[in-house]
């Protein structure tokens, strides 16, 4: 491949993000490249929200979120909490990019419970993000059980945050479903 295709790919797919030399610079300056990812930056900031009877908890769940353009702008990570009255129910922390190899949404997100989601788009448009999850190490209590995560943005400062569960063989249902609001950029 020539290096006036290769940039014809590069423009098609993604938005550079590393240093560019002079000559690509000069060859690129015509081209608005930019990375699906970029959709999602007004997450930026500090979100909460709350849920009830939901997530396999009977009480109001309240829950916080940071977002922040972490390691880099490659990146979105989150920085979660969620909490029963004084008594906090879990942690997390994820980090969501964009493959560029696999045109996906990707996103890994560490429980403080001690297991990690491996999180793949099956379903995007421009108002979602829908992720088939692969949980390591699977616990016996979750074999034969399949899980889905989801964001859905409502405006620029309210999104919706859930996961669906379904038994092998079994249509997925709604597991929980947070309203979050942003609170400060």
């Amino acid at each position: 491949m020539d290096s006036s295709s290769f940039f014809w790919l590069l423009r098609s797919f993604y938005q550079l993000r590393a240093p560019l030399n002079r000559e690509s610079e000069e060859y690129l300056a015509g081209f608005d490249m930019v990375s699906p990812l970029d959709d999602w930056e007004f997450l930026v900031g500090e979100w909460k929200g709350e849920t009830k009877d939901q997530f396999g908890e009977t009480e109001t769940i309240k829950g916080t979120a940071v977002y922040s353009l972490d390691p880099s702008d490659s990146f979105i990570m989150e920085k979660r909490e969620a909490w029963s009255g004084s008594s906090l129910v879990n942690r997390s922390i994820s980090l969501m990019f964009f493959d560029t190899a696999e045109q996906k949404f990707k996103r890994k997100t560490f429980f403080s419970y001690g297991f990690v989601n491996n999180e793949v788009e099956y379903l995007r448009n421009e108002k979602e993000i829908r992720f088939d999850i692969t949980m390591e190490p699977l616990s016996k209590s979750f074999q034969g059980t399949r899980w889905r995560s989801f964001i859905k943005k409502i405006s620029e400062d309210k999104v919706a945050v859930g996961l669906e569960v379904a038994k092998e063989g079994e249509d997925f249902k709604n597991y929980g479903e947070t309203v979050m609001t942003k609170t400060s950029k």
